[in-house]
């Protein structure tokens, strides 16, 4: 693995660390996705999208470079590096984390991602097997499928935050559609102008942060994350072995749920 010389956000100049604006955005969007409820993965992706490079040597963001950027105390100023964020969105950073990390800890028996494993398939329709790493409290899954052999490693977060989607959305059909506001529109616009003539990156990020928070407040209320697998009672659970089939898990780490014919019937 690469590593930056100098950490993200810095650049040393007259012997002395400064901050690189345009990096400092960055480091401030990653912060705001990830206490939005966005996973270290998504917020990685969001940056490769928008081809924003961690160094020039390995241009590409993942979800371990994202974490290290989160969990990071300098980026308030500590160690005599400059304050990129304040020591309340680092925080509630920190706070979001403890809750995801609490939410996957099993209470008074098995894990939500344990009580999911036993419907995992692979496409060729195997039976996908848990293996290595942490039981409990790894925030990667690792898994083999008993039939093919083929190996898939994808995030818990990911297949946990997944599930609980169709599921909801497969009990709750009528909830309504993203809509962008007028807000967005004039946003996306401006954005899009702003990325064919860059002669201020840095209002350009500006508008992209105003950007994904106007998206945010357009979405749907959300349902909290593992909601209906970290806290659903013996009657609940037994009507999810009921309505769903099997869960299969791609290499490219596409997750679907398939229903059994008496999806939303309860008995």
């Amino acid at each position: 693995m690469i590593n930056r010389k100098i950490l993200y956000g810095y650049q040393i100049r007259d012997g002395a660390l400064v901050i690189v604006p345009e990096e400092q955005q960055t480091i401030r969007m990653a912060f705001t996705l990830y206490i939005a409820g966005t996973s270290y993965q998504a917020v990685a992706d969001a940056l490769n999208h928008q081809n924003i490079p961690y160094c020039p040597e390995a241009p590409l963001w993942d979800k371990h470079k994202v974490k290290r950027l989160l969990e990071n105390p300098r980026y308030t100023g500590k160690d005599g590096f400059p304050a990129a964020v304040d020591a309340d969105t680092f925080q509630a950073a920190r706070k979001k984390a403890e809750e995801k990390n609490a939410l996957r800890q099993p209470r008074g028996g098995k894990s939500p991602i344990a009580r999911l494993t036993p419907y995992f398939r692979c496409t060729c329709g195997g039976k996908l097997i848990r293996i290595g790493g942490k039981w409990l409290d790894s925030s990667e899954l690792h898994l083999k499928c008993g039939s093919c052999g083929s190996t898939i490693t994808t995030d818990t977060d990911t297949v946990l935050t997944e599930a609980n989607r169709q599921i909801y959305a497969h009990e709750h059909p009528k909830q309504p559609a993203y809509a962008p506001s007028a807000e967005v529109i004039r946003l996306s616009n401006a954005i899009n102008r702003g990325l064919e003539q860059p002669d201020s990156p840095e209002a350009v990020m500006a508008l992209i942060l105003q950007g994904v928070a106007a998206r945010y407040d357009c979405c749907p209320e959300p349902i909290s994350e593992y909601e209906n697998f970290d806290h659903l009672p013996k009657a609940d659970w037994n009507h999810f072995r009921r309505v769903v089939s099997y869960i299969t898990i791609t290499q490219e780490h596409i997750i679907t749920v398939q229903f059994t014919d008496q999806a939303g019937k309860d008995e």
